[in-house]
């Protein structure tokens, strides 16, 4: 079944653009001041790893577009309004369930689990498949898709899941009973046969709906509980299966059309990237300014703003685009660093859910914050990372070789990911062969990070057919300068097996470039 899991306010976005608490910097030139502070109190925000999970606090979470409203405990009254939500089911034959599960949400990442003791597989992440790894509930990032099995055994006539903002709490005011979640529940009818799934529509009224306690907790029993694709060591007492510990599937790898680059291959490019909000959200010190236009003609297109050497080195506001060979191995290594020194940063420490467009990528290590060893609360960089230079902002991070080395891994079945996660005050390294040119958005997947410009462009260069800037007719229509009546394009695009016109494939490129 496919299950789309998205996180949800009761708010418009013109409200939600105004309590951004991301816009506290200088950005494009102006003071934009958000309103963050004042959009839940810090009781109310997730934490993971004593970490804030964001600065916004969320009403609810959707399965396949329904949930429940939750009033904010500054209402009168509290719990939840009336709403309608969905049952999915099942036949009375059917003894497990697979849900194709996307996380379409916009900032927080979500927890999946059952609501009793059952186990829950992941067996594929990012459209590839993976050796099947079992756990008591599974950590998304935004962007990310897994496929989630879960056991539904014939003497059973109901199944119960909860989708919910992971939420750690701090200190005392923590009220593990009010996580934002959402209920996916399975029901056996008579009437459905086969592999077949439907739904029905049920009403759900504040008085019936039974909460659930928090998996982090203190009275329940997590000794032996184990969180998969989660962006720690461990949660407490809860032992984390990473991204790293996850393989390929050798049987499904034989299918691949191309062999995804090896560890033990020397890498022609090594990029450093660190995402912070020294000065607002940003990448190296420099908040990414969207094209006016199209990447037309690549790094020189119309309508971008060039960065300085001095943006490049200190920061700034411009349109940062780096810059490859085609065929070259590339070895992104992606920090997510502050300076301990920035004590008034530490409430922005967090985690990034980094996506690349065009690319699958091998995840080959990760590394995570120094953490406490009493509460595991994060307090410090991983050791193997520091800020470049001794600014309080510490835009870009670098890595001691000597340690890196020694605590890489090894192995050669790491998975294909399009989006992973960046722990705080840690690290994620990850390697593609470029060969797909092109300039292709590489960006932190959370909304509010992303618009601010929490984002870069990869140029894949392609020196020998300038492909896919080949492919574009001279004076094929562009954005800002279309007129009706001048839409005839008079040279041919570079294109094979075709008649004349504009190829289907050449409509789609310049969908492409233009979204």
């Amino acid at each position: 079944m496919p299950l789309v899991l998205t996180d949800w306010w009761n708010s418009d976005s013109t409200y939600l653009a105004g309590t951004d608490p991301y816009r506290y910097g200088n950005t494009n030139g102006k003071r934009m001041t958000g309103a963050g502070t004042k959009h839940c109190r810090t009781e109310d925000k997730p934490f993971l790893t004593g970490v804030k999970m964001s600065s916004l606090c969320v009403d609810s979470i959707l399965a396949n577009g329904r949930g429940q409203y939750r009033r904010l405990p500054s209402e009168k009254e509290t719990g939840f309004e009336f709403s309608v939500l969905e049952e999915y089911l099942v036949s009375q034959t059917s003894n497990r369930v697979q849900l194709k599960t996307i996380h379409a949400g916009f900032e927080h990442p979500i927890l999946i689990r059952p609501t009793d003791d059952r186990k829950l597989i992941i067996n594929a992440a990012d459209g590839r498949r993976i050796l099947p790894r079992e756990g008591d509930g599974i950590f998304m990032g935004v962007g990310e898709t897994l496929n989630i099995e879960v056991d539904f055994p014939l003497e059973e006539q109901r199944l119960e899941l909860l989708a919910e903002i992971i939420f750690e709490g701090v200190g005392k005011k923590a009220r593990h009973y009010e996580n934002p979640f959402v209920k996916i529940t399975f029901v056996r009818d008579s009437a459905i046969y086969g592999s077949k799934i439907e739904n029905r529509l049920i009403a759900a009224f504040p008085e019936s709906e039974a909460r659930y306690p928090s998996i982090f907790a203190a009275d329940n029993e997590v000794e032996d509980k184990i969180l998969l694709n989660c962006p720690a060591k461990k949660v407490g007492k809860i032992t984390c299966v990473t991204v790293v510990d996850f393989k390929r599937d050798p049987e499904y790898e034989s299918l691949l059309e191309k062999t995804p680059p090896s560890i033990n291959e020397e890498p022609d490019r090594v990029i450093d990237l660190n995402m912070n909000f020294a000065v607002g959200a940003a990448i190296n010190g420099i908040e990414f300014k969207y094209p006016e236009m199209p990447f037309f003609d690549g790094p020189n297109s119309a309508g971008i703003t060039i960065c300085s050497e001095k943006a490049l080195k200190t920061g700034g506001h411009c349109t940062q685009i780096l810059e490859v060979e085609k065929g070259e191995l590339i070895e992104f290594r992606v920090t997510a660093a502050e300076n301990l020194l920035n004590i008034v940063r530490r409430w922005q420490w967090t985690y990034h859910a980094i996506h690349l467009h065009g690319y699958e990528f091998v995840v080959t290590d990760i590394g995570f914050g120094r953490a406490n060893q009493t509460t595991g609360f994060i307090e410090g960089l991983h050791p193997a990372i520091s800020c470049k230079d001794d600014q309080i902002k510490c835009n870009r991070a670098e890595f001691d070789e000597e340690i890196f080395t020694s605590q890489r891994s090894n192995r050669d079945d790491h998975i294909l990911k399009n989006t992973v996660l960046v722990p705080a005050m840690g690290f994620v390294t990850f390697r593609i062969r470029a060969d797909n040119p092109g300039i292709w958005p590489f960006h932190c997947h959370q909304l509010f990070h992303n618009y601010e410009g929490m984002a870069v462009a990869l140029f894949v260069k392609d020196r020998d057919e300038n492909k896919p800037f080949s492919y574009l007719p001279k004076n094929m229509p562009r954005c800002h300068h279309y007129h009706p009546k001048n839409i005839a394009i008079d040279e041919e695009p570079i294109r094979q097996n075709s008649s004349s016109g504009i190829t289907a494939s050449t409509l789609f490129l310049f969908i492409f470039l233009i979204l």
